[in-house]
Parts: C-alpha cells; structure tokens; sequence
C-alpha cells in the first residue's frame, strides 16, 4: 500500500502541472497569435515604418544585428549531396553502435575464448561511456577546427582500425588487452557521432526537412545498437566458438567499417555548395573563419617569409572586401542577384584556438541561459535513465521469470520500433515547433507509463503461475511506448538546444546536452547494479522501477522550467523579412 502512494502522488501531480502548463501555453499562444496579426510583417507592404520592426533581443545582447546589401533576396536551396552525406553517417552510427554492443550478447562465449571474466566483457561496453563523459569537449573543438568532413573522416578511420584490432585479436594475441584497445578507439568514433546529427541536419538540410533529418540520423545510433545485439549471434553461438567463427564476425564488422570509411573520403563534401538556410549560412561563415585562422596559425608556425606574410595580409584584405567564399561560388548567371547576409560584429565570431574555450563557452552560456541548465537536466533524467534502465533490465526481469533472450528482444524492440515511428510523427513537429510542449508532453507519458508497469510487477501474479504476464507487460511498455519516449525525446532535444543557444555552435551545444546524459547513464548504472547485487530478487527489481520513476518524474519538472526560446527561428524570421522589404524598397546608401 506504501509503495502504491508513493507512486500515485507523483503520478497525479505531474499530470496536473503538465495540465496547468499546457493551458497557459495555450492562452500565450491564442495571445501571440493575435499580436502578430495586428503587427506588420513586411514593413514596405503594409506601410509600416522600418524603425517599428523589432530586432531579436540576443542579437541586441550579442551586438549582432544582421543586415542586407543587396536589394534581392537570398534563394535558399539544399545542395543534393545532402542524402549522401545523411547515408554515410548513418552507417558510420550504425557500424560503430554495433561494435560498442556486440559483446553485450555473447558474453560466455567471449570470455571463455579470450580468457575473461564476465565483469571484464561487461566493461568493454562501458569504455564507450567513460570516453565520452572524458573528451567530448575536446570533440567539439576538433569540428570547430577541422570541420565536419573531416571530423567525420577521423571517426570513420579511427572505427576502421579499431575494428581491424579485434582481427588481430582473433589471429595472433587472444587477449583482452587488445579488445579494449579496440574499444577505446571505437569510443572515439563514438564521442564523434553521438551529437553530430544536429550539425549535419543545420548545415545541410533547408529549414523543412531539418527535424526529418535529425531524427533519422539520430535514430541510426538506436538501430545499430539493435542490430548489434542480434547480429553477433548469427556468428558466435554456444555451438560455434571458435576462432574462425569470432573470425567471420569480425571480418563482417572491419568490412562494414572500410566501406563507411570510403564513402566519408568521397562522398562527403568539405562543405554544403548551397545555402541550406539563414542559419546555416551564419555558422558556415563562423566555421570558415575559424578553418583560416587555424591555417594561418600553422603557417606561421612553419615560418613564412616577409615577402609571403605581406602577401598573405594583402590577400586577407582584399577577401575582407569582398563577400563570403561560400556566396562568391554562388554568382553566376541564375544567381547574381543573391544577397550576401553579413553581420555588423563578424569578426568576433572567431574563438580563440584554446581546446578549452570550448568548456568555456557551455559554461558562459549556463550562467546566462538558466533554461540551457534545466534542459541539460531533463537530458540526465530522461535519455540517460532509460540508457541506464536497459543496461541492467536482463538483471531487474530475471526475478520475474523473463529470460534472458527475451529480454534481447525486448530491448531489440525498444531500440529499433521507434526508430522506424519517429520519423513519420517528427514531420507534423516540425510544423509547429513547439519543442517544449511535444517534450513535457513525452515525460509525462514516460512517467505514467513508467508507474503503470510498477504498479503491473507489484500487483501481478507470481511468476512460476503466469510468466507470460510480465513478458508481455515488459514487451508492451518497455519495448514499445518507453522505446518511442526514447526516440522522440533524443531529436527533439537536440533541435530544442539549438533554438535555446543560438548562435553558439552545434558542436557544441549538442554534446554537452549528450555529456550530461552519458554522465547520468554511468552514475545511474553503477547505482542500480548496486541495488540489484548479484542474485536480484523482486523487490530490488521493484527498487528498480521506482527509482527509474521518481527520475522521469523530477526531468519532468526540470523541462517545465524550461523557457521556450526561439532564437535560431527568430534569426531565419528576421532575415526572411529583411529580404521580402528589399524587394519593395530600395537599396540603402552607405
């Protein structure tokens, strides 16, 4: 009775905030809506002065107030590389996810054959996590300073021949030194990729198929994690544990690897050849200065001549009067009337080469954006609680007579079901965007369902009576609504944090939201492995459970703190509008 009140209030008070916050936020929208109306979009159109427009106020705070210099607008376009681009990183998740989990289902026969102990093949998953909580921040500055393709092209090289160790491993040292070796190197594909997709999706994706976009390419790291719980199985059994079997398996993975690595090298451009969007051009800019000054501090390293650093200014001056690189290869016959987007303060976007400016900058941004803090909060409790949760779920439906195979398939299902149904609901997301709403939203469901499969174990019959009970009950809520939660939440937060932080890099913003979740994942597997022990009973499971529930509960608290800023759709708006009054009014005189 205890544990069914501990539950339910809870329950019921979450549901009545998320029903007090979803009535306000529909009255503020009713009342936003109807300020808008009454307000001039296109100053020339309606008559409107230009001094009522109002700019967006961190731009005001920024000192970044963008401007037009030419008279027509700006065509914006996403270049056809793009799909290439989202494949090739999509299998480079995949195979990297499926390396991170492969051990994961054939334990026994991994210890046996390289001589381990079942804590040692456990902790090979776990050098991914540790890796990522370790040098994420460094990730983020190497995109800032190399860019995306060749970032991508690292992690690809680096998942290449981390898969090539574990041939080695099989061929001439079975020993559990190399597997870990391999497993540090897969880590660093790993911290390359899991926060990647917002980045790929903003560059190179226009404005309408950028959620799309995210949720697939964030989906990948879920499938392959699916697909690498089943895949080593159809190499490595009970019956098959030989060497030319774990051979195959790793022959099959190091394959899939070289291919990936291939098609990074050439089917990855440096860079979108077209303006996928406002946003995207103004972090294009910020990425290109950055990559120059970068070369310009190596240049200087190896030592120029008088002559060449003359040169080398003249040639930097006359680029100064001239519109960015990437609108110059724009100018052509279709396209010379283009406008070139320039901001009055460009020259401070060039960060200081400082691998740790980037902590810097998410620490700035906490102290300035409390709603950045909140979400990162929501982050830990929600995406790293059901990380930790499908870790140690063999172990918590053990007392409960669910198998240890049936357990794989009902985290196979949780991985990979919403991973097919997410793309198909973020589309009517992206319509809106309302991120915080469609996120409270999804806590709320978690939270319920959450207490719904508690209240299911406590009150269920007993085990050796009706098993098929809580196979089904852990097949319906974990593996199928909590499975959805997970892959609707991960996109959705990652588009979230870039409308809050704008215009801070995504390579940035993006993994510290990540950092805190994978932080989150370790503390809470380590804990819940400590309450289970090793022989769990029902009411450690039950533990479990409850705690799991009491964390989706206060993430979602933390998200109705949340202020819902659109900055990067306040930027786009206010570019479009600039763009639109050109066309009916003429160019301003310097």
């Amino acid at each position: 009775m205890l544990r069914f009140l501990f539950l339910l209030g809870p329950t019921l008070l979450f549901f009545f905030f998320n029903l007090f916050f979803l009535c306000r936020r529909c009255f503020d929208a009713y009342r936003v809506k109807q300020r808008v109306s009454r307000m001039s979009v296109v100053p020339g159109v309606r008559g409107t002065g230009v001094e009522e427009t109002r700019e967006p106020s961190f731009l005001q705070e920024l000192g970044e107030v963008p401007r037009c210099t030419a008279a027509a607008p700006a065509r914006l376009r996403g270049d056809p590389w793009r799909y290439l681009v989202g494949i090739t990183f999509c299998l480079l998740s995949i195979s990297n996810a499926m390396q991170w989990i492969t051990f994961g289902a054939i334990v026994d026969e991994v210890r046996l054959y390289f001589n381990m102990s079942s804590v040692q093949v456990n902790h090979l998953a776990t050098t991914y996590v540790i890796a990522y909580v370790s040098i994420v921040f460094l990730s983020c500055k190497l995109y800032e300073l190399t860019g995306l393709k060749v970032g991508i092209v690292i992690a690809a090289a680096a998942n290449t021949i981390g898969s090539s160790l574990k041939l080695v491993a099989v061929y001439a040292w079975p020993n559990m030194t190399l597997l870990y070796m391999a497993q540090v190197l897969n880590s660093i594909t790993e911290v390359l990729t899991i926060a990647t997709p917002p980045l790929i999706a903003n560059r190179w994706f226009p404005e309408g198929q950028r959620m799309i976009a995210n949720t697939v390419l964030s989906s990948a790291l879920n499938l392959g994690c699916g697909v690498g719980v089943l895949v080593p199985t159809f190499f490595v059994t009970p019956e098959k544990q030989e060497r030319k079997h774990f051979a195959n398996l790793f022959w099959f993975q190091f394959s899939l690897c070289a291919c990936v690595l291939l098609m990074a090298i050439f089917f990855v451009p440096s860079r979108p050849r077209y303006m996928a969007s406002y946003a995207a051009a103004r972090q294009q800019r910020g990425e290109e200065k950055r990559l120059k000054a970068v070369r310009d501090i190596f240049k200087g390293h190896i030592g120029q001549s008088d002559g060449e650093l003359e040169q080398h200014e003249h040639e930097q001056q006359q680029d100064s009067e001239q519109p960015p690189p990437q609108q110059q290869q724009h100018q052509g016959p279709e396209e010379e009337g283009d406008t070139y987007l320039t901001d009055e303060n460009d020259e401070q976007e060039v960060q200081p080469i400082n691998v740790f400016s980037t902590i810097m900058d998410s620490l700035r941004m906490l102290k300035k954006n409390p709603s950045f803090a909140f979400l990162m909060i929501a982050s830990a409790a929600e995406l790293g609680l059901i990380w930790a949760v499908a870790t140690v779920l063999p172990q918590c439906l053990s007392p409960f007579g669910v198998s240890e195979v049936e357990s794989g398939w009902i985290s196979f299902l949780n991985l990979v079901f919403g991973t097919i149904v997410a793309p198909f609901f973020t589309h009517f997301v992206e319509r809106k965007r309302q991120y915080k709403t469609v996120l409270v939203f999804i806590a709320m469901l978690l939270t319920i369902n959450m207490s719904i499969f508690v209240f299911m174990l406590v009150f269920g019959p007993s085990p050796h009576e009706n098993r098929t009970y809580y196979v089904v009950a852990a097949f319906i809520l974990w593996g199928g609504v909590a499975g959805l939660c997970q892959n609707f939440i991960m996109p959705l937060m990652f588009e979230f944090v870039i409308e809050l932080t704008f215009p801070m890099a995504e390579s940035t913003s993006a993994p510290t939201l990540m950092w805190a979740a994978c932080l989150s994942n370790l503390i809470l597997t380590v804990v819940f492995g400590e309450v289970l022990g090793e022989h769990p009973t029902r009411g450690e499971a039950l533990n479990v459970f409850m705690g799991a529930t009491l964390v989706c509960f206060f993430g979602g608290l933390a998200l109705l703190l949340v202020y819902p800023y659109g900055r990067r759709r306040e930027y786009e708006l206010l570019m479009k509008e600039r763009d639109e009054t050109q066309q009916f009014s003429p160019p301003l005189q310097e």
